[in-house]
């Protein structure tokens, strides 16, 4: 038996304000699937006179709630899809990919419309809901956990060495075109270590990643927070994380339930194109400060995170391809996994508990690819080793002596950044060489590097090809 429900409404300019709206519908006792289609009016405004450019579209998300409610943060979420698909199902023995599947219980679910762009006064859209019922059918059992049946392995004890990885990445569980084990192949191939699907505001993948435990790569579950004011990655959180927030307010709310669950929030790509507009919201531990190849504005990113560490804070940069897109699907994006590559400090055997451990540290670098270049900065003051992260704590006025690893093409550029502003500058004279500087503790601040250089075409200026995370200096008084 099959029930049917057709629903129609419009976004205008006077509601745009408040960008979700619900779709409720009865569940019935029986129901073993839900289909959903919808479409609505694409065509934006008229062409831009002076440009004579294409007009902009309209744009309509959709995703679905269950019997538990839509309250934020807590809601009963059943999956998201944004702008990525047409229609979706629901089933006890499965769904679309960025749906969660599994029992269907009686009451009122609903579907969410999200309008992010609305080019025209007016964008009508119509949505179609059928449920399949089966009177006799027993309960299948209850809606999954979103990691499976496998908690987290604790920490790891053996001996640390560096490990390359990726923490952004998209698959068909939302706007990507490849699946998982796709994604992992391509990651052995590029000599990945680790890497993080981190699908828009969807958990639907965590099972399907639990299930695989691949030998070639660890696969860290993530969810990229997408809103029209801003992404954010984030890991090491068990469970869905709301995104339905339009200003600063509602994000603190979701990076304090993401820290209090013992997560880790990131901003994603601080710069044009999808900048981060909650300007207002504090406590983030991590950013985003390198997203796809350097000259696709990264240098706004990299800003970003320096006003945070002028500002005093603690904030350790990561890098993350924001992959789409992988032979054999289309060629979406001119990057790929591991573009750029970020490097964690991290025990062995590999974990993910290890790779994140070593993420809060500050325990990072970023490179241009897995194939480097390596860059590692190292400090030494009053019989202690610090590396990249770490805080330094010794008497005002002890000597510290600072240690630059580099490995690469020769003639790069080594820069240390100290505070703000460039400090140092050498020249390497080969393709594995350390160089050494001496400072006085002398007052509280940060010391970090990059190696830069040309690439491709001189004539576009300088490119960085890897940045390290700060050492913090904290003198005792």
């Amino acid at each position: 038996m099959r029930e049917k429900h057709s629903f129609q409404d419009a976004f205008t300019r006077a509601d745009i304000e408040t960008p979700f709206r619900y779709v409720p519908f009865e569940v019935p006792a029986g129901a073993r699937r839900i289909e959903v289609s919808y479409h609505y009016d694409k065509l934006g405004a008229p062409p831009d006179e002076e440009t004579h450019g294409p007009p902009p579209d309209n744009a309509i998300d959709i995703g679905i709630f269950d019997q538990r409610g839509v309250d934020f943060l807590t809601g009963g979420f059943r999956g998201w899809s944004g702008g990525a698909r047409s229609g979706f199902y629901v089933a006890t023995n499965g769904a679309t990919p960025g749906y969660i599947g599994g029992q269907i219980d009686a009451g009122q679910w609903q579907v969410i419309i999200g309008c992010p762009v609305l080019a025209s006064d007016t964008c009508r859209y119509w949505v179609d809901v059928s449920v399949d019922i089966d009177p006799e059918a027993r309960a299948d059992g209850d809606v999954p956990a979103t990691r499976g049946d496998a908690a987290p392995p604790p920490a790891s004890t053996g001996e640390r060495r560096w490990y390359r990885g990726d923490l952004h990445s998209h698959t068909e569980h939302s706007d990507g075109y490849n699946t998982i084990p796709e994604y992992v192949r391509e990651a052995g191939r590029r000599g990945l270590d680790f890497l993080a699907i981190t699908d828009h505001n969807t958990t639907s993948h965590f099972t399907e990643i639990a299930g695989l435990r691949p030998e070639t790569v660890l696969l860290i579950p993530g969810e990229e927070v997408t809103t029209a004011w801003g992404h954010a990655n984030v890991w090491g959180f068990d469970g869905w994380v709301d995104f339905r927030c339009t200003e600063d307010g509602g994000m603190q709310r979701i990076l304090d339930f993401v820290h209090k669950g013992g997560g880790l929030f990131s901003p994603n790509h601080p710069k044009v194109g999808y900048p981060w507009l909650f300007s207002g919201v504090k406590g983030y531990r991590v950013v985003e400060a390198w997203q796809g190849p350097w000259r696709f504005a990264n240098s706004e990113s990299l800003e970003f995170w320096e006003r945070r560490l002028t500002a005093g804070e603690r904030v350790t940069a990561v890098g993350g391809s924001d992959c789409h897109a992988i032979a054999p699907a289309i060629d979406l994006h001119p990057w790929t996994l591991g573009d750029p590559c970020t490097w964690a400090y991290a025990p062995a055997p590999l974990t993910e508990r290890g790779v994140l451990d070593a993420v809060r540290a500050g325990h990072v670098f970023v490179s241009e690819d897995p194939t480097g270049p390596f860059l590692e900065l190292t400090a030494e003051c009053d019989g202690k080793t610090y590396l990249m992260g770490d805080e330094m704590s010794a008497a005002a006025g002890s000597p510290v002596t600072l240690k630059l690893r580099y490995r690469g093409p020769a003639e790069k550029k080594l820069r240390l950044y100290r505070d703000g502003g460039l400090w140092q500058e050498a020249v390497a004279d080969g393709e594995d060489v350390t160089l050494q500087f001496e400072l006085p503790l002398d007052g509280p601040g940060y010391v970090r590097a990059e190696a830069a250089g040309f690439r491709g075409r001189p004539e576009r200026g300088e490119v960085v090809h890897a940045l390290t995370n700060p050492i913090y200096l904290r003198p005792r008084t």
